[in-house]
């Protein structure tokens, strides 16, 4: 049987990259720099066969007109960026084989427990996959199952349903009949606007009290809580991609509402907030208190 062996949740800046090619970046992006070596030989140690990727698409290839809640790719690759984010971004090319099988018994099973999701043989992954993926697993050796989730047209669902999201695709993981060790990625925010109002106060406030609370929530808190109050009109008033924050939740729903196993939260006058957490396979599994 499959079984879960690292879940992690990382931002997907796409900025991060070409920022890191400075010689000294700023304080907070070598921070953050820091916090995805650390998690990249972390996952190497948990010995992964197929990574399973979380993250929302930023209304590159589905719009209004045409939103999927939740969708599976299912094609024989995945590969990205769009030529746009390479362009604007100097964003690396990333390309790797689909686990086609696990991909299959998501959808298949899913139907089962009320997870229908989307899915489709055509599609490109977006800088919300590639980003995490090239930071995380640079060598484009493993198979992923990409799991795109709607974070950005509403109506969006409720962090409720992201929370239910990760139990149910916990299950079908366990659920699947070949002996898999799977890594989970979940990509997405903490406070962030782009192009609006709001966009650059993190220059004067590099952590609001939505992200203070947040992260206490997260480490110490009240986690259902933080759940129920996850709501795209709330998370919406902190900034127009706070809502990438829904994809946490989906991890918070794998792991049990489990405390993080490490994390790390990267915040200065020259970036947005970026928060890290990774559960190990013994946490993941309950070994843990």
């Amino acid at each position: 049987m499959a079984r879960l062996v690292e879940v992690v949740c990382v931002p997907h800046d796409p900025t991060i990259p070409a920022g890191l090619r400075a010689a000294e970046p700023p304080k907070a992006l070598a921070e953050t720099r820091d916090a995805f070596e650390h998690l990249r030989g972390r996952l190497k140690e948990a010995s992964p066969d197929v990574l399973l990727v979380a993250a929302g698409d930023h209304l590159n290839q589905w719009f209004m007109h045409n939103m999927p809640q939740f969708l599976i790719g299912k094609a024989p690759r995945a590969a990205g960026p769009f030529d746009h984010e390479r362009e604007l971004f100097g964003l690396d090319a990333y390309d790797t084989e689909i686990e086609g099988a696990l991909a299959r018994h998501l959808l298949d099973r899913g139907v089962e427990k009320h997870s229908d999701f989307a899915y489709s043989n055509e599609f490109t992954l977006d800088h919300g996959f590639v980003v995490p993926l090239s930071m995380l697993r640079p060598e484009q050796d493993l198979p992923v199952v990409p799991l795109f989730t709607n974070v950005m047209a509403p109506p969006v669902a409720p962090g409720t349903r992201f929370h239910a999201l990760g139990v149910a695709v916990r299950e079908l993981v366990e659920r699947f009949d070949q002996d898999l060790r799977v890594a989970v990625i979940t990509s997405g925010h903490m406070s962030n606007s782009i192009g609006g109002p709001r966009m650059l106060d993190f220059v004067k406030d590099p952590l609001s009290e939505w992200d203070r609370r947040t992260w206490e929530q997260l480490h110490d808190g009240d986690v259902g809580e933080l759940v129920a109050e996850c709501t795209f009109e709330r998370l919406y008033e902190q900034g127009n991609g706070t809502a990438g924050f829904l994809d946490y939740l989906f991890a918070l729903g794998l792991v049990g509402d489990a405390r993080p196993t490490w994390s790390a939260l990267a915040a200065g006058p020259t970036q947005p907030p970026a928060g890290f957490l990774r559960w190990d396979e013994a946490t993941v599994n309950g070994v843990r208190a």
